[in-house]
């Protein structure tokens, strides 16, 4: 029908324990996402940073590989908010108030920890 229910949580202690896994896991996985970058600017070819070039392929190595560890930590949030949705989706206990629907913001969750995932 197109209308929507918020509700409002007074803490961020009254959010059930799945979304504040969540945000803890994608606040560290931007973290994570950031650190690579950097780390990945310092090991690239066209920086003078670092000299040896072992040492940049090495630089480079570990960046990807915490490319990897964030794109793993978008992933679980983002499958685990897609799981508990379709879960209450098809659950007959669960009033039709409650379900939800997989939304953009999933889509967005998913393309992001794919290309992370490609970047490492």
């Amino acid at each position: 029908t197109g209308q929507m229910q918020c509700k409002v949580y007074d803490s961020m202690l009254a959010l059930p324990q799945d979304l504040q896994a969540a945000r803890a896991l994608l606040v560290v996985a931007i973290i994570l996402a950031v650190l690579g970058l950097m780390v990945a600017i310092v090991g690239a070819q066209c920086t003078r940073c670092v000299e040896d070039e072992s040492t940049k392929a090495k630089i480079t190595i570990v960046s990807g590989v915490i490319f990897l560890l964030s794109g793993v930590m978008t992933l679980i949030p983002v499958c685990w908010s897609a799981n508990t949705i379709i879960r209450d989706f098809y659950n007959p206990l669960v009033i039709e108030a409650q379900k939800r629907e997989l939304g953009t913001s999933l889509y967005v969750g998913w393309a992001a920890s794919a290309l992370l995932l490609l970047g490492g």
